[in-house]
């Protein structure tokens, strides 16, 4: 919840007083009034400090939900790749040597310099 406070503490350090003969120590006064700058210095530090820590925040938040858009997109794409692979519960000595032999040629085709993402 936001503070809203009424008096800074500039204007309680600024607030001249009418004197008065039968009225308070104005070094008691001017104590008391110390103290409450204090307190004001405080809470307005705390305050700025939030609103900075919260606009960092929503800052923050904005870039995680645009990157977890952009995950959800890619995993929908990914989803559908995958459902195009045939699902097979037996792994054979054939599947086995024909990822080595496809791992064998991505390898060779990027060590000459092709990205093998964008071959078709």
């Amino acid at each position: 919840m936001p503070v809203k406070l009424t008096l800074s503490s500039k204007q309680i350090l600024d607030k001249q007083f009418q004197g008065a003969t039968p009225g308070y120590n104005p070094l008691q006064v001017d104590q008391y009034l110390d103290k409450i700058i204090r307190d004001y210095m405080t809470i307005e530090g705390n305050y700025l400090l939030d609103a900075s820590e919260v606009n960092a925040m929503k800052a923050k938040m904005a870039d995680l939900e645009r990157e977890n858009q952009r995950l959800v997109i890619e995993n929908e794409k990914m989803k559908s790749k995958v459902m195009n692979i045939k699902s097979s519960d037996n792994v054979t000595k054939d599947n086995v040597d024909l990822l080595r032999r496809i791992n064998l040629l991505e390898t060779f085709l990027y060590n000459e310099g092709y990205d093998i993402n964008k071959i078709k």
